[in-house]
């Protein structure tokens, strides 16, 4: 059943990607009004924040249950998959940036990767600002959902996403809890990513900067593809070169939510 929950979800992500009825967020504003007014602690805030919504969808989950069986239970399930994956329009944003970078447009492409969802860090040079983005982008939408699902179900899956959610909501105020619960994904996209593309290279990651807390989820991610597919992110910025960093970074995302699908698919048939 679980198996089937996930094809169904991936499958409806696939179609309709981030957008639907069910990413429509809104109705998280008047819960967040209400909390905010509490002015409760960060860490207890947070808590308040995700427990909220999980306890309404436990609710639906034990009503269709009840009236359904298993297939309410499977119908609950596959709505909560799909709430939990990534809001954002990741495959468009990547072909605008290609498209201006393609035609020596750097700087409207550099607006695309400074803008505040987009999460690279400061002070670094457009082809890497530009892998962090979009390689972060890329793992966050997918990657921690159906890891926390295969792992935990989808109430899980559902929670990671509440967190990101509320975090962006509220302007990066949980950004720690962020990293934290994508400390685990990171690290096994990271393995991804290296069985993929150069391990010797890459392998050091996986025993020295995996473990070192001065690298934030998102530069761990570039440097991982950085140097599993052989890119130098030294070289000047040539709209050729930023070009070939981003559709690197598209490589390695594709390749390893195709890797993770497969090894659900055949975890699944053992």
């Amino acid at each position: 059943m679980s198996y089937l929950v996930f094809i169904v979800a991936v499958g409806l992500f696939a179609l309709f990607g981030g957008g639907g009825p069910l990413h429509r967020d809104t109705w998280f504003d008047p819960m967040m009004g209400r909390i905010d007014a509490l002015a409760l602690e960060s860490p207890l805030s947070l808590a308040l924040r995700v427990a909220v919504p999980l306890l309404v969808f436990l609710g639906l989950f034990w009503v269709l249950a009840l009236f359904l069986g298993e297939l309410g239970e499977a119908l609950m399930s596959v709505a909560l998959l799909y709430f939990a994956f990534g809001r954002d329009d990741y495959p468009t944003d990547l072909q605008r940036f290609l498209a201006r970078a393609r035609v020596g447009d750097l700087h409207g492409a550099e607006m695309l990767v400074t803008e505040p969802n987009t999460l690279p860090e400061q002070g670094i040079m457009l082809p890497e600002a530009a892998l962090q983005a979009f390689g972060y982008r890329g793992f966050a939408r997918w990657f921690p959902t159906v890891l926390y699902f295969c792992l935990l179900g989808p109430f899980a899956a559902a929670a990671y996403r509440l967190i990101d959610l509320m975090n962006v909501r509220s302007n990066g105020q949980f950004q720690s809890a962020v990293a934290f619960v994508e400390w685990l994904p990171a690290r096994v996209v990271l393995l991804t990513f290296s069985l993929l593309g150069d391990f010797e290279k890459s392998r050091s990651l996986l025993t020295d900067q995996a473990f070192d807390k001065t690298y934030s989820n998102q530069s761990l991610l570039a440097l991982s593809i950085a140097r599993a597919w052989h890119l130098d992110l030294s070289n000047a910025e040539t709209p050729s070169h930023v070009v070939e960093v981003v559709e690197t970074a598209q490589k390695a995302i594709s390749r390893a939510t195709a890797v993770w699908i497969v090894a659900i698919s055949l975890f699944a048939l053992l």
